[in-house]
């Protein structure tokens, strides 16, 4: 929750409040911002500290946020956006897919081929949110809804070659659409929370993941499972889309200047900023990895994938059909998702 911290100018230096530049004392804002990922994670390193350093700069110090990574707060990840909603945290930085069914919309960026970079797809994201999923952020003020760059398959003990190496393999996905896509390839899916994916491939309760380099570097994944499978071409095996979302009572109680404060700080801009810190990352995990010539790189060339874009068709199908059976057009929804993506892919490239 939003704390205000009431003091003195003759308590400033013990209360360790900030004061403005006439040396009066102001009402300092505390945010507390929550998340599932490590400490470690560069969303947190490279975007949500520096972030919270402009806040801070930008606000004269009268907004602090304290940033809680690794659900320090307690809860479970998917309980974070109702956190935010319900006021019980005042910022929240989630998947969206950790709440099926509920933000039915953004499962258009679940597809698989989908995504192109981080940043292309993270603006493609924002924008097709606030065209279509307005209501669904009712009760938060959305600061920015982005994806990460496209994810990979990382197995231990098997290596995935070809479609046909997925066939038996207990893989854990992160969402109802590439747990249906890979269970249409044979494997047998898996659903756990990231923090728990170490300990599983490391035990054998799975044979693979999926995740982008960057997520599975800040885990540790990259130390237990070794053999690594690349889609090459433009476009990347999945993404999932991301909001980072205030309680909008905490929002609408800030002055209209501290308002402001945030409102510069949030958009289109910033699923951007957040999505070259994805790729960044990436970028940087995968040279490490093949800096230290561990595991195996394995690369898919496109020319190669038509078995497994054949599945995706499917996949897509289906969850359009599945659109349309609840009311929406589905088809709609998913050719707008494609659409901003390939805009802002030749912008940015």
């Amino acid at each position: 929750m939003m704390t205000t911290k009431h003091t003195l100018a003759g308590l400033a230096l013990l209360g360790g409040i900030t004061l403005a530049g006439t040396g009066q004392a102001q009402d300092t804002v505390t945010l507390r911002l929550h998340h599932f990922a490590a400490p470690t994670t560069p969303v947190q390193t490279q975007y949500l500290e520096p972030w919270a350093e402009r806040i801070e700069e930008q606000s004269d110090g009268a907004i602090q946020v304290e940033i809680f990574p690794a659900m320090q707060l307690g809860g479970s990840a998917s309980s974070l956006y109702d956190q935010a909603k319900d006021g019980v945290v005042d910022i929240a930085w989630t998947l969206l897919s950790y709440t099926p069914n509920r933000f039915p919309e953004s499962e258009a960026f679940d597809q698989p081929f989908l995504p192109t970079t981080g940043e292309a797809t993270s603006m493609a994201a924002h924008e097709f949110a606030m065209d279509h999923m307005q209501d669904d952020f009712e009760g938060v003020h959305p600061i920015a809804v982005f994806a990460h760059s496209p994810g990979k398959i990382h197995t231990k003990d098997v290596s995935v070659h070809d479609i046909g190496d997925i066939d038996g393999l207990a893989i854990r996905a992160p969402s109802k659409t590439m747990n249906r896509y890979f269970a249409q390839l044979g494997a047998k899916t898996v659903g756990m929370p990231m923090p728990q994916i170490p300990e599983a491939i490391s035990r054998g309760v799975i044979d693979g993941l999926t995740l982008p380099f960057e997520s599975a570097s800040a885990l540790g994944v990259l130390d237990v499972a070794q053999n690594h499978t690349f889609f090459d071409g433009s476009h990347g095996l999945y993404t999932a889309m991301m909001v980072l979302a205030m309680n909008q009572s905490t929002y609408d109680d800030l002055s209209p200047e501290l308002q402001k404060v945030i409102d510069d700080n949030a958009g289109l801009q910033e699923a951007q900023r957040i999505g070259q810190v994805m790729d960044t990352a990436e970028q940087a995990a995968i040279d490490d990895i093949a800096a230290r010539g561990e595991g195996q790189m394995i690369h898919i060339a496109e020319a190669d994938q038509s078995a497994w874009r054949e599945a995706a068709e499917t996949t897509i199908q289906q969850w359009i059909d599945d659109m349309d059976g609840a009311g929406f057009d589905g088809q709609a929804l998913y050719d707008d998702a494609s659409r901003l993506v390939e805009k802002y892919t030749q912008q940015t490239q």
